[in-house]
């Protein structure tokens, strides 16, 4: 039995759905919404909610709903499907007894004349009773019309074609009227230019005759520079050749072989090239030294 007043409710829904469907129009888009008591009995009727294209353009033509009454067969349960209209009142209100009834599984559709969205507010499902409710689903049916804003689509009847973009007016420009033009082709003073030409020449020759004197006090500068830096080295140079005191220290063992030198033929006689040459090693220190008194 159960079967059977489904499938004749289905061939009511399909009969109805086919009836209700416009055959001078191919701009309608006719589809169902998501589940719209997904988290909560009570939802608003927005384009989130329903998962629709928007609000303007659309057309609730009825829903669908389902659910699983849980009660005990003598307590009193009732279930009311209902949405409120924008403005006060109801669109519809669906109610279902089910006080001293076996509660079983409904699924029922409620047929709406093609009604805009717009007019409908919030959407809920209320009990009152002993029971509860499982496995809730409301889902409503739609129509969308794709040119209910005919500039969505070319193809919409009314569609206007926007007018391109204004060109932004250039205005015409005379050179002989520029105020600049005008001052460049005004005659000029030859001497006023030449005056002008001789004083920068002058000031040219000024900064090269300044740079040059930099240049050659700088050059001097250096000069005398390397000349004492080459001085003390020299000095150090000599320096470091006449000191002799490294010979004067000597480590001589404790135990040394003594050698005699025995000269044969007479006695030592003094080296006089060796004197004159220390004398003069000796004048050339004391001239070295006299620099730096």
């Amino acid at each position: 039995m159960k079967k059977l007043l489904w499938k004749r409710g289905i061939a009511l829904l399909s009969l109805w759905v086919l009836l209700h469907q416009p055959s001078y129009s191919s701009s309608y888009i006719y589809g169902y919404t998501p589940n719209a008591a997904t988290s909560s009995m009570t939802w608003s009727m927005s384009p989130t909610t329903l998962g629709a294209y928007g609000i303007g353009g659309m057309d609730i033509s009825g829903l669908i709903y389902t659910y699983n009454p849980i009660k005990e067969l003598d307590d009193d349960f009732i279930v009311t499907v209902e949405n409120d209209k924008v403005g006060g009142g109801f669109i519809f209100q669906d109610t279902e007894d089910w006080s001293g009834k076996h509660p079983v599984r409904i699924k029922k559709v409620i047929p709406l004349a093609y009604t805009p969205l717009a007019l409908f507010g919030k959407g809920r499902v209320r009990t009152s009773g002993t029971g509860t409710l499982e496995d809730v689903s409301v889902i409503y049916m739609y129509r969308f019309d794709s040119c209910f804003n005919p500039q969505a689509d070319p193809n919409c009847p009314g569609y206007v074609k926007p007018k391109p973009p204004a060109v932004p007016k250039i205005p015409d420009y005379d050179a002989l009227e520029d105020d600049s033009v005008k001052l460049a082709q005004e005659d000029t003073d030859r001497e006023l230019l030449e005056e002008d030409e001789e004083d920068r020449d002058d000031e040219d020759e000024e900064d090269d005759d300044s740079d040059l004197e930099t240049l050659l006090a700088s050059t001097t500068n250096a000069l005398t520079l390397a000349n004492q830096v080459a001085q003390s080295a020299i000095v150090n140079s000599i320096n470091t050749a006449t000191n002799i005191k490294t010979y004067y220290v000597a480590n001589i063992p404790d135990s040394y072989i003594t050698e005699y030198v025995v000269l044969q033929g007479g006695n030592v006689v003094d080296n006089r090239k060796a004197l004159r040459s220390l004398a003069q090693d000796n004048l050339m220190n004391q001239m070295i030294e006299e620099q730096y008194k």
